[in-house]
């Protein structure tokens, strides 16, 4: 039998903690599942910290761990990675499906940001993304990086769209990307939403979550915000810190929202079964791709 997923038991990742990172640990329960695996794990200390387990066939999670530990260093996340008992930051545990990475990093502090939102939220939101951005120019790591590559994700996305608006679009982007003069290449979060920020008491606002980190156009991580009540606001707070041409981010716009629809039609069926597309995802993604058509 093959097996596409698995799911370890809290308390099994409660042992493994404790043998692996010498933390007395007291509790552990499953935060969040779907690709990878969250795991929040308290220590008798107070503190709490966070075991993912990788899905099978996950390559760059050295890179990943190298790139936390040097943004927790420039003081960009207090999501630091916690060495295991051979001094590497990444180990492995054997699943039905294969053998799996797995990594343990001090909890994000803060708290997540949370509705109504501002224009005041999204400037310091814009600030803190350019702010990350500074953070890893000439980063390299000692590891393979994750290379996103916008025209490969293309490439690699639409056979599984069978819809002509779609192939437009896309095309539309690649037309637009291939103006883009000297585009500003480096890491990127890949994810980089208010979903993977916590607000700091003093202010500030830190990043977490750099299991989609790669190598890429860093205006890709400007796509969420746009076109949305806020992107005014936001896009004056990135450009507080480093330059940025709009015309690259609603290009690169089209590219994710495209990487989405196909992630959420395969990938996300395979994991939760057939009855996930009807969520509503998939129709979300395709209106806000449909609005793009006036300005693309």
């Amino acid at each position: 039998m093959r097996w596409t997923r698995s799911l370890a038991a809290p308390e099994a990742i409660a042992a493994l903690v404790a043998a692996r990172c010498g933390i007395a640990v007291t509790a552990c329960e499953l935060v969040r599942s779907l690709t990878n695996d969250v795991y929040r794990v308290e220590a008798t200390d107070g503190r709490a910290h966070a075991c993912k387990v990788y899905a099978t066939g996950s390559r760059h999670v050295a890179w990943e761990q190298d790139l936390a530990a040097h943004l927790a260093a420039a003081g960009v996340t207090a999501a630091a990675p916690v060495p295991l008992d051979d001094g590497t930051l990444v180990g492995t545990v054997d699943a039905p499906e294969g053998t799996r990475p797995f990594t343990v990093t001090v909890w994000a502090a803060g708290e997540k940001p949370r509705p109504p939102w501002s224009g005041a939220l999204f400037h310091r939101y814009g600030t803190a993304l350019a702010r990350f951005h500074l953070a890893v120019d000439g980063f390299a790591g000692a590891h393979p990086a994750r290379v996103d590559e916008p025209l490969a994700t293309l490439d690699a996305a639409l056979p599984a769209v069978v819809d002509p608006m779609v192939g437009a679009m896309a095309a539309a982007a690649r037309e637009r990307l291939a103006q883009v003069a000297n585009p500003d290449r480096g890491v990127r979060h890949g994810d980089a939403s208010l979903d993977n920020v916590h607000l700091m008491p003093d202010g500030g606002i830190q990043w977490h979550d750099f299991d989609l980190a790669a190598v890429g156009w860093r205006a890709a991580d400007l796509t969420g915000p746009y076109g949305g009540a806020h992107w005014p606001a936001f896009l004056e707070g990135y450009r507080t810190l480093r330059p940025v041409d709009p015309d690259a981010v609603v290009a690169l716009r089209v590219v994710e929202l495209v990487r989405n629809i196909a992630w959420h039609l395969t990938a996300k069926v395979a994991l939760r079964g057939s009855e996930s597309v009807g969520e509503g995802w998939v129709e979300r993604e395709l209106a806000s791709l449909r609005d793009l058509r006036e300005v693309l």
